[in-house]
Formats: C-alpha cells, sequence, structure tokens
C-alpha cells in the first residue's frame, strides 16, 4: 500500500486528478470494446506483434485482461492490489517475450484513443476536457513506470539460475507470513474473551462489598479491553496493507502498567515497587508521546 501511495505522490495525482477520472470513468467504461478493437487491430495488422498472439483462445484471454485493466484504471481504487496487478502485468509481458518498447508504444496509442474519446464527449467545454485529458495522463504515466519497472525485474529475475528456488521460497514465506497474521487475530480475540472473564470477576467483587478493588480492576481491566481492540483493528489494517502503527503497541505496555498502578493503591507495595512503575508509566508515556508527534508530521 506504502508503495502505491508514494507513486500517486512522485506523479502528483491528487483528489482534484481523482475527481477528473471520475469524469472520465463513463467514457472509458462505454467505450471499453471500441478501445480493445482499436487496440487489437494495430497489434494484429503489424507482424512482429501478431505474433504473440498464436491462436484465438491467447487473443481471447489477452483481450480480457486489457478491458480489465481499462475498467481498473478509471475506478478510482488505486490501492495495494492495483499495484500488485500492474506489477503481475509487467511479468506476463516478460513470459510472452514481449519487448519492453512495445509496451510503451501501446500505451502511447492507448492513451491518445482514450483522449479524442474524452475531447468527443466534452467537446463543449475543451477546458475541461483538457483537464480530464492531463490528469488521466498522470495517471497512464504511473501504469507505464510501474509494468516497466516489473518488466525489468522480471527480466532479471529470469536470468539467475536460483529464480525457481527464489519464488518458492518468498511462497512459502508469504504463506507463513499470512498464516501467523491468522493465528494472531485468533490470539488477540481468545485474549479479549478472558479479558471479558477478569471484567466478570472485577465486577463479582463490587457485589461482594470491595467497591474499591471491583472498582478499580473493572476500570483496568476495561482499559485492556480497549487495547485489545485497538490491536485487533490495527492488524485488521496491516493485512489490508495499512501502514504498521507502532503506538498501539506502545500504549499495550503503557495501559500494562497503568493497570499495575491501579491495584497497587489497594494492596501493600513498598513506595520503591509504586516510584518503579511511576517511573516507567512516565517513560512509556512520553514514548507514545513523541511518536504520535512524529507519525503528526
Amino acid at each position: 500500500m506504502a508503495e502505491i501511495k508514494k507513486l500517486l505522490s512522485d506523479y502528483n495525482i491528487n483528489l482534484y486528478d481523482l475527481e477528473n477520472i471520475k469524469l472520465a470513468a463513463p467514457v472509458v467504461e462505454d467505450a471499453r470494446e471500441k478501445i480493445a478493437d482499436h487496440h487489437y487491430d494495430r497489434l494484429l495488422n503489424d507482424e512482429k506483434s501478431a505474433r504473440f498472439f498464436k491462436d484465438k483462445k491467447t487473443l481471447s484471454r489477452a483481450r480480457e485482461a486489457f478491458i480489465q485493466w481499462l475498467g481498473d484504471l478509471v475506478s478510482g481504487d488505486y490501492s495495494a492490489g492495483y499495484y500488485t496487478k500492474l506489477n503481475r502485468i509487467g511479468a506476463v509481458h516478460v513470459k510472452i517475450g514481449l519487448p519492453a518498447f512495445q509496451v510503451n508504444v501501446q500505451v502511447s496509442h492507448v492513451r491518445h484513443f482514450i483522449e479524442k474519446l474524452i475531447c468527443q464527449r466534452y467537446n463543449a467545454d475543451p477546458p475541461k476536457a483538457a483537464r480530464i485529458n492531463e490528469s488521466l495522463g498522470k495517471l497512464l504515466d504511473l501504469n507505464l513506470d510501474l509494468m516497466t519497472r516489473s518488466y525489468r525485474e522480471e527480466e532479471l529475475r529470469t536470468n539467475f539460475l536460483s529464480y525457481k528456488l527464489d519464488s518458492w521460497l518468498i511462497n512459502i514465506a508469504k504463506r507463513c507470513v499470512n498464516g501467523f497474521n491468522i493465528i494472531l487475530i485468533i490470539g488477540l480475540v481468545a485474549t479479549g474473551v478472558m479479558i471479558l472473564g477478569m471484567f466478570f470477576k472485577d465486577m463479582s467483587h463490587i457485589a461482594a462489598g470491595s467497591v474499591e478493588q471491583g472498582v478499580l480492576g473493572t476500570l483496568g481491566t476495561l482499559l485492556m479491553l480497549w487495547v485489545v481492540i485497538e490491536l485487533l483493528d490495527t492488524q485488521i489494517g496491516h493485512i489490508k496493507g495499512h501502514a504498521f502503527a507502532i503506538k498501539v503497541f506502545v500504549s499495550v505496555a503503557l495501559v500494562a502498567e497503568l493497570r499495575k498502578v491501579l491495584m497497587s493503591s489497594i494492596g501493600h507495595e513498598n513506595w520503591r515497587e509504586n516510584a518503579v512503575l511511576i517511573a516507567s508509566v512516565l517513560v512509556l508515556g512520553l514514548t507514545y508521546w513523541l511518536i504520535s508527534k512524529v507519525e503528526n508530521r
């Protein structure tokens, strides 16, 4: 997710551009078949590019992928999934042996064809058409950059004898990470259930007459439950591709120490132990504040 966000920033694709792309969406969506016809007519009329489409099945599959790419282009959803799809396109071009310059040439032709369609649709407002084409041009440049980059990376990989082993190890590692993420989520859910048990136990202290112990214990337990909820939310966001939130993990330690402070106020700990607890809370609080300050910049 971070990579695609950086690319959007590098190409200066902002909210204004995304609004313009929304205006281009109906034009492209309505003309996807027409654009595909134009694109593949050019490819099949060129002997060098026509040889990559050996049969109707290959041509049909390539055409479907191209139409899908057009839809993704104006979808407005430029997340980690979009980044992955563009990388795959570059890899496929290497596997079929398509020269890199052909990718650049074909994207250029597609760009000009779409620009003409947009000018026709918004012929009553040429400045608006120009703005839409400018924004769409930025997005096409980003697409071409990613496809070219993945093309080169895939080309380099094929030159290494250890490519298959590397791919196997990477796939195993990815599956392990996915498995560990699921285990972590299950563990957090189980922890939340156990904390609920602690909550009811603290409530029983209030019912038994130990109001002070019950109230302070309940408050500490609720703090821990809040942290587990935050951890779950952070982990789910991380799986979806959001940035890793170190601040949440600092808050876990901070809440754990705060609970100890609350419980020590009704216990019999000596002043040294209380001083250590308070000092640790201050250090963790300062760390939390510094991380928050850095993240907000």
